[in-house]
């Protein structure tokens, strides 16, 4: 007769108890053999309990295993995704220092050109202020000490390491556009002259470069500067006293205290050569 023998779990014992089982219950039958037969059953349970509490050990230790190694696993790929970065930053650092070198490069070659570009522009730019201080000395004489020192600020200014060499520039160019204005504006102004050995206040009539008044301030004397011939010196020619009144009105037009009217003065001696 043949029997099956099931755990309540469902599970399925190994041979050797269902092998002991079988005896035990085939003894049974036999006279004299209940007692050897229960124990024998006590002891394949205790073996199968046995069994299942290893097994479950061993299970709980397969587990632990595979947590250690999912750790493990899951710091390898941080780890390497963090190795990932650091080359990626590495690669686009190493970019940046090419660059900069580039850049660096640049700037010398950029700082050597200004060198040579300076050391050309500053004796040029000293020739300029020089010739500056020639024209206006030999100018006619209007505005002396505001056009004397202007220049005196530009030949300061070539000497002073603090200001560019564009600015230098720029300051200079507007002296001479200040100088080509003159030429072409009418301007009244008060003044100190020495006449006779004398300094009075006047009032001096500049007609752009063209002719220079001066007249008193009572309007006695006015006068016109003849600029200088052959080997005679610029100087001053008195005008006729009916001319007075003339230059009076041309003083007050500039000043516009007066209405503009065509008026008749008498201008300098054409220049020979």
């Amino acid at each position: 007769m043949g029997i099956s023998l099931l755990t309540g779990r469902g599970e399925r014992l190994n041979r050797n108890v269902l092998l002991s089982t079988t005896l035990l219950l085939g003894s049974a039958l036999l006279p004299g053999a209940t007692l050897q037969a229960a124990d024998v059953v006590q002891k394949a349970t205790a073996a199968v309990v046995k069994g299942h509490q290893k097994d479950a050990r061993s299970q709980q230790k397969i587990n632990a295993l595979d947590e250690k190694t999912r750790a493990a696993y899951d710091e390898y790929r941080a780890i390497e995704r963090q190795a990932e970065l650091v080359e990626a930053y590495n690669r686009q650092l190493e970019k940046l220092v090419t660059a900069q070198q580039g850049e660096l490069a640049e700037l010398n070659r950029q700082i050597t050109s200004l060198d040579q570009t300076e050391q050309a522009v500053l004796p040029m730019l000293s020739r300029m202020v020089e010739m500056l201080t020639r024209f206006v000395a030999a100018d006619t004489p209007f505005l002396p000490d505001e056009r004397d020192e202007r220049i005196t600020r530009l030949e300061q200014l070539l000497s002073r390491a603090d200001v560019s060499l564009a600015e230098k520039y720029r300051q200079i160019l507007e002296a001479y556009l200040i100088e080509v204005d003159y030429g072409r504006t009418l301007e009244a102004y008060q003044g100190e002259l020495a006449i006779d050995g004398q300094s009075r206040q006047v009032t001096f009539l500049r007609l752009g470069r063209a002719a220079l008044y001066y007249q008193t301030l009572d309007g006695r004397e006015s006068a016109l500067w003849q600029p200088a011939h052959a080997e005679q010196a610029g100087q001053w020619q008195l005008l006729a006293n009916s001319e007075g009144p003339v230059l009076d009105k041309a003083i007050r037009i500039a000043w516009q205290q007066a209405v503009p009217e065509l008026l008749t003065l008498p201008l300098p001696l054409p220049e020979v050569n």
